[in-house]
């Protein structure tokens, strides 16, 4: 670690570092209490060079490294020394190792070191058969000393395992030499597999996804799995009782003397939070009117209308009669297309109808009436079984004990179930102008005075233009569009994508230049905003410059200024003002320059660009 970084995180550190700096301080007669311009002043120093100075000590300190904690490292070994043979023939299996098995030892770009556990049982093993100091050994295997203690620790807390290498798959005879090269180093690699793609990319000058797929082929890695589709808010739990869904599923009903086969529809209706059946509801076929009657049941037994009816997207729910009477209290809201997830909490129930029930058989031939009895039954003692069975999910309590012990509050979920149906509903999602109406009219006249309102009979064009785009460009657009159109030009059936292209070239136009005016009306306004506090600046100068001391002169205090301005208005405010007193002291020009000369701290470019002007001015060369 070094000093910079142990400088932010060890308190013994920051408190020995200030003991120092106080005590060179009262060695050399300075008081650092006060503020840094009040400081600067009393040693005679620029604050501008203090900052560049603060930057220079904070990179030095940055390359500094700390001792680590422990005993002292040992003297250095001569290579005629018995221990520096052992340290070459324990570096030189290191290095076999790590050539054998490219990945044991991983250097990132940051700097941060990744070792593979085999690596790390490779040098535990090696050190147990070592007989000197660990940190002799630790120099020699290219490993921390911290990191190696570390190892050691958890070696002593955990079993001892083997490292095992990875097996080579079976390789067909037609794979090809890349193919086996792939599998061969993904076999011999120990660490990450996102290091493996870098290292192995530029070996077989080949991309990442080859290189999986071959992989992922021979079974040495696993197929990715697909993420779970994200859904939207009407898979969203609220309180029982506020949100019902609805379907219809088809029941088969076989009779098994004639083997004849009847199909009927069962309009259910269930709780979204709970699953509780609500109503049970046997017709011909899905209409409006077993939805209707679903509905109907749904608000006897809840005792009140729900707040929300979730349906698919059939015909038979844009009924109007059924509509009307459903939204007078409950907002009816149309799941996602092809997404059965919208509906999942009665599709669910479904599913589990048929393996509970499947096909109904009757024996003998019965008329249609006791058919659909029979079938009403079946249905209504299976919900209700479920209905009444106790649940884990609800602490043993059913789902219509639940769903009659809450009692909802309406408000709660009303705000989402509103926008819920604002976004199931609403078929345009775009801001309009306000000027649509007046850009309507003047379309539809310039429409009309160019014979072209055949080619857009609908409307849908010139209104899509006017809830887009201002008057002003549709102005402009059509005045262009009839010079051309009375130059015998734009006669084809496509004329008027010409005209809609022209609007938006014209409102992108518009638009800049509205752009350009703001940018100009705030640049000016932050360019008073930098002058008035250059200008405050300039008057504190003034007043510390006030008795002019080599030290502390005017004059080179604005040209430090100058030099060291950030921005271009910085640089000429202060050149200016040293302008202007240079003129009235021409004998002072080769002191600043001398003095601009000397700013080591700034760069060549910025003091020989002073220098030039400062030559300029004393010979007169500019305006």
């Amino acid at each position: 670690m070094n000093i910079k970084e142990d400088l932010k995180n060890n308190k013994l550190t920051l408190i020995a570092l200030d003991k120092i700096i106080k005590k060179y301080a009262s060695d050399m007669g300075i008081d650092l209490i006060g503020p840094l311009s009040t400081i600067c002043n009393a040693a005679g120093v620029n604050r501008t060079q203090v900052y560049e100075r603060m930057n220079q000590l904070e990179e030095a300190l940055t390359e500094l490294e700390l001792a680590d904690p422990g005993r002292p490292s040992n003297p250095s070994v001569s290579d005629t020394d018995p221990q520096a043979s052992r340290g070459w023939e324990l570096r030189e299996k290191v290095l076999r190792y790590r050539l054998h098995y490219p990945g044991a030892m991983v250097v990132n770009r940051s700097g941060r070191v990744t070792y593979s556990d085999g690596f790390i049982r490779f040098i535990l093993d090696l050190h147990d058969q070592w007989q000197g100091s660990p940190e002799w050994f630790c120099r020699q295997v290219e490993v921390p000393y911290s990191t190696f203690r570390v190892w050691c620790n958890k070696d002593e807390s955990q079993v001892y395992a083997e490292h095992q290498d990875r097996q080579i798959p079976y390789m067909p005879i037609s794979a090809s030499e890349d193919f086996r090269r792939i599998t061969d180093d993904f076999a011999a690699w120990q660490g990450g597999i996102r290091d493996f793609f870098k290292y192995e990319t530029v070996r077989m000058q080949l991309g990442p996804t080859p290189i999986r797929k071959v992989l992922v082929i021979c079974g040495m890695l696993p197929v990715r799995s697909a993420k779970a589709p994200r859904y939207r808010g009407s898979t969203t739990r609220c309180q029982p009782g506020g949100i019902l869904v609805t379907d219809g599923k088809t029941v088969k009903v076989e009779f098994t003397a004639s083997g004849e086969v009847w199909t009927f529809n069962w309009q259910g209706i269930v709780d979204q939070a709970t699953a509780c059946h609500t109503a049970a509801v046997v017709t011909e076929t899905e209409c409006a009117a077993g939805v209707w009657d679903a509905f109907e049941s749904s608000c006897s037994f809840l005792g009140r209308a729900p707040q929300a009816l979730i349906h698919d997207n059939k015909p038979v729910h844009d009924d109007q009669g059924l509509r009307e009477y459903i939204e007078k209290t409950t907002k009816m809201i149309p799941a996602t297309g092809k997404r059965p997830e919208n509906k999942a909490v009665i599709e669910g129930e479904f599913g589990k109808y048929e393996q509970a029930v499947g096909t109904i058989h009757l024996d003998g031939n019965s008329k249609n009436e006791i058919v659909h009895s029979a079938v009403r039954e079946v249905i209504r003692a299976y919900t209700a079984g479920l209905n009444h069975a106790g649940r884990a999910e609800f602490d043993g309590k059913s789902r219509e004990q639940v769903l009659r012990e809450t009692c909802p509050d309406p408000d709660k979920d009303r705000k989402f179930i509103e926008q819920l149906h604002s976004d199931h509903t609403k078929t345009k999602r775009v801001d309009v102008l306000p000027t649509r109406l007046a850009s309507r009219t003047i379309l539809d006249e310039g429409f009309r005075s160019f014979g072209i309102e055949d080619m857009d009979p609908e409307g849908k064009t010139r209104q899509w233009l006017a809830e887009r785009y201002t008057t002003e460009a549709i102005r402009q657009a059509l005045a262009i569009f009839g010079t051309e159109r009375n130059k015998g030009r734009l006669r084809n059936k496509t004329a008027h994508r010409y005209l809609v292209k022209v609007i938006q070239n014209i409102q992108e136009d518009i638009d800049l230049r509205w752009q350009e005016t703001s940018l100009r009306e705030f640049a000016e306004i932050e360019r008073q905003a930098w002058l008035q506090e250059l200008e405050a600046e300039y008057k504190i100068l003034e007043t510390e410059c006030a008795g002019s001391t080599p030290e502390n002169n005017l004059l080179f205090r604005l040209s430090d200024s100058a030099v060291f301005g950030g921005l271009s208005l910085q640089r000429a405010f202060w050149e200016n003002e040293l302008k202007l007193i240079l003129e009235k002291n021409r004998d002072r020009f080769s002191a600043v320059c001398r003095h601009v000369r000397r700013l080591f701290e700034a760069t060549w470019e910025n003091r020989f660009a002073l220098i030039a002007k400062l030559v300029a001015w004393e010979h007169q060369l500019t305006s």
